[in-house]
């Protein structure tokens, strides 16, 4: 996929080639319609750390995935809701995708910023194989 094609796709708003990866900010209409479009779109990070710019545009899973990823988000949504205390609801918004060359998130993973808590900006994330399988444990992450 050229870079032009992957940008108009994930509508990018910004894109950084750094050292340590790729990384990419897109603005994805909210699966909540809002009345007020401009509040319906999400901002959505993209981090694809350790892969070259040439890399992360050879994946060939970025069309897939994108088609896919109000049904992925919904499935990791439920795996993260299953680990949740049931008189505690949580809502969840996807607020990451995450790659990394080291595969320790499989192929990819989705992220959900839960806020700050004691160990600092708390991530849940529910993390997927080459064929979009979950699996079926939740990540926890600090910054």
């Amino acid at each position: 996929m050229i870079k032009s094609e992957l940008m108009t796709l994930w509508n990018v708003k910004s894109w950084a080639v750094e050292p340590y990866g790729v990384y990419f900010v897109s603005r994805r209409l909210g699966t909540n319609r809002l009345e007020n479009v401009g509040q319906a779109f999400q901002k959505l990070n993209v981090s694809c750390t350790n892969y070259t710019e040439a890399e992360v545009l050879s994946l060939p899973m970025w069309e897939q995935l994108y088609v896919q990823l109000d049904k992925l988000d919904q499935l990791a949504q439920e795996i993260i809701q299953k680990e949740m205390p049931p008189d505690e609801p949580v809502v969840l918004t996807l607020t990451d995708i995450m790659l990394d060359t080291s595969g320790c998130y499989g192929a990819f993973a989705l992220g959900y910023d839960m806020g700050e808590s004691t160990a600092g900006q708390l991530y849940v994330l529910v993390s997927f194989d080459k064929n979009f399988t979950a699996r079926q444990d939740v990540i926890y992450e600090t910054l």
